[in-house]
């Protein structure tokens, strides 16, 4: 079943120029000291602080928006480095930025493809430069998706993965980018109107859903994908064309 509580469908303008920030940091004095320098700086931000891997971990999968996470890398049990790899596993395709007393940690850390490294102890200096980056980033971020639950798992999947949805016997069926398919069972209706916060996607026949970004080509009524599969577009369906005719023009095109 499709599972969004809000925030399911994740989007920048949604929050205006708002950045969610988790910091996770067993030491509670360092976790408060970073946070407080955060704030006041002139940066529009929301902050949750967090102490351990866990809680999160469980914070982000309740469908949480954030946009960027500081995550201490040396913590008791799970440490930053695991937590970041658990987080992109789960599908968090945000920011993360790791804080350590050491630079030795720098290799994973493009693993799970960290933001920034920043070495203690940090100084307000390092936090206006970093929080300028992260503003200019996330205003050319195309990190929105929506919030899924097949089975029992949950995952943040990215608009921008997805190249079709098809509906078969009350199955959902999410045709993504890399050519991998996500089944859930849900109405398509609802699958559409958490879509709707995204103008890549139209809903081209009663049966499909396309990341218009994601057609090559359109012939008669129907539309060839990137992935080369066909779609087919419903005949009194002049708007998907339109769109589609409207994209190509904005990149160029005939």
């Amino acid at each position: 079943m499709l599972y969004y509580p809000l925030p399911s469908v994740i989007s920048l303008k949604e929050y205006g120029n708002l950045m969610n920030v988790l910091i996770c940091d067993d030491i509670k004095s360092e976790a408060h000291k970073l946070a407080n320098m955060m704030t006041g700086r002139g940066f529009d931000i929301n902050i949750k602080v967090f102490y351990n891997a866990a809680d999160s971990l469980e914070y982000i999968s309740s469908g949480a928006k954030v946009d960027v996470c500081f995550l201490d890398i040396v913590m008791p049990g799970t440490s930053g480095i695991e937590l970041a790899f658990s987080l992109r596993e789960y599908g968090y395709t945000g920011f993360i930025v790791f804080l350590s007393a050491s630079k030795d940690y720098g290799p994973e850390s493009y693993q799970v493809k960290a933001f920034n490294y920043l070495v203690k102890p940090i100084s307000i200096s390092d936090i206006r430069v970093i929080f300028e980056e992260l503003t200019d980033a996330l205003s050319m971020a195309d990190t929105a998706g929506i919030l899924i639950k097949a089975h029992e798992s949950t995952r943040n999947l990215p608009f921008r993965s997805i190249s079709f949805i098809e509906v078969e016997n009350n199955y959902v069926f999410f045709r993504l980018t890399d050519n991998s398919i996500l089944k859930v069972r849900t109405p398509l209706t609802e699958i559409a109107e958490a879509l709707q916060e995204d103008s890549r996607f139209i809903r081209c026949h009663r049966s499909f859903i396309v990341n218009i970004s994601e057609v090559k080509s359109m012939k008669n009524n129907d539309f060839t994908m990137k992935s080369g599969a066909v779609v087919p577009i419903s005949r009194n369906n002049t708007e998907a064309k339109k769109m589609y005719l409207k994209s190509i023009k904005g990149q160029g095109g005939g």
